[in-house]
């Protein structure tokens, strides 16, 4: 939840600059960079404050355990959903081993999510469809 409420200044940024354009997103690339900044310092806060696991099984001292629903969903859950998808297994090792996988699926799920909030496609699908009269 914490984690997508970082995107508010730059969803409230794309909408105040809807003819700004860098990588299919109503951004530049210094907001870009700022909020790449931000979504690493915010993972690296998570990952360092996490104590060492007590186990190499995932549990009560894992990242997704302590992290999953109130700081870092948007990274966890679709990593969680397509590793078990694949490997029941997979999402535990995922989360003893690859944390950081958590951090580029949630880069992937803001870039996402500003695509899909983006003002340019509002006007996408606001545009009729060219008839061609024959």
């Amino acid at each position: 939840m914490i984690s997508i409420l970082l995107l508010i200044p730059w969803i409230i940024f794309g909408f105040k600059n809807p003819s700004k354009n860098f990588i299919g997103l109503n951004q530049t690339k210094k907001s870009l960079t700022l909020l790449l900044g931000i979504e690493i310092a915010f993972f690296l806060v998570l990952y360092l404050s996490l104590p060492e696991p007590a186990s190499k099984i995932a549990g009560l001292q894992s990242f997704s355990w302590n992290y999953f629903m109130l700081y870092y969903a948007k990274g966890i859950v679709p990593t969680w959903l397509i590793g078990e998808s694949i490997n029941g297994n997979l999402g535990d090792k995922i989360d003893l081993n690859y944390q950081w996988i958590y951090l580029i699926v949630s880069l992937i799920m803001d870039y996402l999510i500003l695509l899909i909030i983006s003002p340019k496609i509002k006007i996408l699908w606001n545009k009729k469809p060219a008839h061609n009269n024959v």
